[in-house]
């Protein structure tokens, strides 16, 4: 089992959906973020991460999204508090769509820590104070 996989797993436990598409999707997330360097914004699901999805599945691009969004939503509709905190970083009420899953997923692989933890961490770091600078 790949690491993806372990983590939806742990998530959703055993269930009948197909979840290789969603795993492949948030592979192909991880690879744009972090090997690609590309912002969040740049990503289309649509356009980015659903095609590559098939590709890796072999499977028609309407079959793969409608796969994707589907454990996207089974991921988020398991989460309870505590999940929540340990994969996002937040109690978060609701989330704009399975394309959330996908990045905080993604995320959460490649730095062991939830989006929102590392993001207060970025946000609290104090600036380093250079004393050869003049004003």
């Amino acid at each position: 089992m790949t690491k993806e996989e372990i983590l939806v797993r742990q998530i959703v436990g055993p269930c009948r959906n197909e979840i290789a598409g969603f795993i492949c999707a948030v592979r192909e997330m991880g690879r744009l973020l972090f090997e690609e360097g590309r912002a969040l914004g740049e990503i289309l699901v649509t356009r980015d991460i659903y095609p590559a999805a098939a590709r890796m599945t072999q499977k028609n691009i309407h079959t793969t999204a409608h796969q994707i969004e589907r454990v996207g939503n089974l991921c988020w509709e398991s989460l309870d508090r505590n999940q929540k905190l340990k994969y996002i970083g937040r109690e978060l009420a609701d989330i704009s769509g399975p394309q959330d899953m996908i990045f905080y997923l993604a995320f959460y692989l490649r730095f062991q820590k939830p989006f929102y933890e590392i993001l207060e961490e970025e946000l609290y770091k104090k600036p380093e104070y250079n004393h050869h600078e003049t004003i």
